[in-house]
């Protein structure tokens, strides 16, 4: 599903604001785009470009950031700082990949936005895709630790490796289990938070392993989201019978999967 971020602006010359909305255009092909929004429409942005080597554009944006703290802010400098800040940074001149790369960074460290990790799909990434997708595993790996517990289990490389960015992203430590009788030995020693259950599972499947995780002791109330490639109503009632609290159809839209996290762990999602 595509989904188009709204940029607000202070300072930048008028050939600076011309290349930005240039490079938006020829990126609105992309899943994850961007618009400008006007002066007065800048408390909807999603996050703030700032000019840093403009006085004004700083006081003006100090101005409006104790009103609207909350939205991220890049900043767009020709001398960037050589070592790490907390800041995000956006180097002049602004090309096509600066401002991509860096607007990018945003989306997935600050939304969790990452539609390159489809859970289930098979598709062939590009350069640019597997760009994102690199930057989205090590914002997963840096990302502040939450406490919360999850359980993944699925036979599928691809879709363990995609669970372990999008929930990283979170901030959540992940178990990850191949086989149902392996998911089994996991639910023996650990209380998790939510697990994420594969239908198909070489050995026990996923039916089998969802009602011995709902009469165990230890994880009973622990909302399993079962995952399938098979979406009729018949699965979805077996599944639903096994005590599954809800059911994902691969390939697993980014925005589906945050609601279910939204809904069975409200604390890990801030936007």
């Amino acid at each position: 599903m595509d989904k188009i971020f709204k940029v607000g602006v202070f300072g930048l010359a008028s050939n600076e604001q011309n290349t930005l909305g240039s490079i938006f255009k020829l990126a609105a092909s992309r899943s994850r785009q961007y618009t400008m929004v006007s002066s007065t429409e800048r408390e909807t942005a999603e996050m703030i470009l700032v000019d840093a080597d403009d006085a004004d554009a700083q006081n003006e944006w100090r101005s409006f950031s104790v009103h609207h703290s909350n939205i991220p802010v890049v900043l767009v400098t020709k001398n960037a700082p050589a070592t790490a800040t907390n800041e995000v940074y956006l180097r002049r001149p602004l090309t096509l990949k600066r401002v991509l790369e860096t607007l990018d960074k945003v989306t997935i460290e600050v939304y969790k936005y990452v539609p390159e990790a489809v859970i289930g799909g098979e598709d062939v990434l590009d350069e640019e895709a597997n760009a994102a997708l690199l930057g989205a595993a090590q914002s997963a790996e840096k990302a502040s630790r939450t406490g919360t517990k999850t359980l993944v289990v699925d036979d599928s490389l691809p879709v363990r490796k995609s669970m372990e960015i999008q929930l990283g992203l979170f901030g959540m430590d992940i178990d990850f289990a191949e086989t149902g009788e392996e998911a089994l030995e996991y639910i023996q020693k650990t209380v998790y938070d939510i697990i994420f259950l594969d239908l198909m599972l070489p050995g026990i499947d996923g039916y089998k392993v969802c009602k011995e995780i709902k009469s165990h002791k230890l994880s009973k109330n622990t909302p399993v989201v079962m995952l399938t490639g098979k979406g009729s109503r018949f699965d979805k009632l077996r599944g639903t019978m096994a005590g599954a609290n809800v059911y994902l159809t691969k390939p697993v839209e980014q925005e589906k999967l945050k609601e279910v996290i939204k809904e069975y762990l409200p604390n890990a999602v801030s936007s």
